[in-house]
């Protein structure tokens, strides 16, 4: 018996429907991805806020420097960031994680007063420049996102693979920046994975604009490494 015109009606119907609905749910995947993007990344700015104000904290009952002024013995940032928790400004690591980072805190931290559980390899995402203190220039960057290298310059992993792992930049190529004078920022990065570190110190210690200069006159610093397991 053939098919009525009226029920062929009825399927052109909901395949007319089905149609619109997939099409709407193409055009929410991207507005999707963007809100999660940007949550993600708040909650990673807000952490490397967090670990800036528990530095400035230490500085204050240690002469102005922060937890690796004055020590050689450190070989990590994992260790340099314990100090927080041996002097308990921090009792709770998760700060020292990020979003869609492979280095996630599991907030075991040990007892007082070595707390030696605190960031264990594979549990700071955050790496952190060295020699500096609350009197070095205040638009010096001092905490930032894990990079590829431990050597001048940093670089990043700025391809779309570049997925979960060590010295990831999120997408369209970004990384967090923190900077001495406590301010956080999502910086773009070259298409090579480097950053132009002038964005950063744009201005001299009096307040005045700087030239730019040649990337090759980039003022070149050291940094302290995370620890992979």
């Amino acid at each position: 018996m053939n098919e009525s015109p009226k029920q062929r009606w009825w399927c052109l119907q909901w395949a007319a429907v089905a149609l619109v609905i997939l099409l709407l749910i193409s055009l929410m995947i991207p507005t999707v991805n963007v809100t999660a993007k940007r949550g993600d990344q708040t909650r990673a700015l807000n952490n490397c806020k967090q670990i800036i104000l528990s530095l400035k904290l230490y500085a204050r009952d240690a002469g102005a420097t922060y937890p690796d002024g004055g020590h050689s013995d450190f070989r990590s940032a994992n260790e340099v960031f314990r100090e927080l928790f041996k002097k308990e400004i921090l009792l709770d690591e998760r700060i020292f994680g990020c979003p869609k980072s492979v280095f996630v805190p599991d907030n075991e931290i040990g007892r007082a007063p070595n707390f030696d559980k605190a960031l264990m390899p594979g549990e700071c995402h955050w790496m952190l420049v060295k020699n500096q203190s609350e009197d070095s220039f205040g638009n010096a960057a001092l905490v930032f996102e894990n990079c590829l290298n431990v050597s001048w310059p940093p670089t990043w992993d700025v391809s779309v693979e570049a997925g979960n792992k060590r010295g990831r930049a999120w997408p369209r190529g970004e990384i967090i920046i923190g900077r001495n004078d406590g301010s956080v920022v999502v910086e773009k990065l070259r298409p090579d994975g480097t950053l132009s570190w002038q964005t950063i110190e744009s201005l001299d210690p009096s307040g005045k604009k700087r030239e730019t200069l040649p990337t090759r006159d980039e003022p070149a610093f050291s940094y302290w490494d995370i620890e992979e397991k």
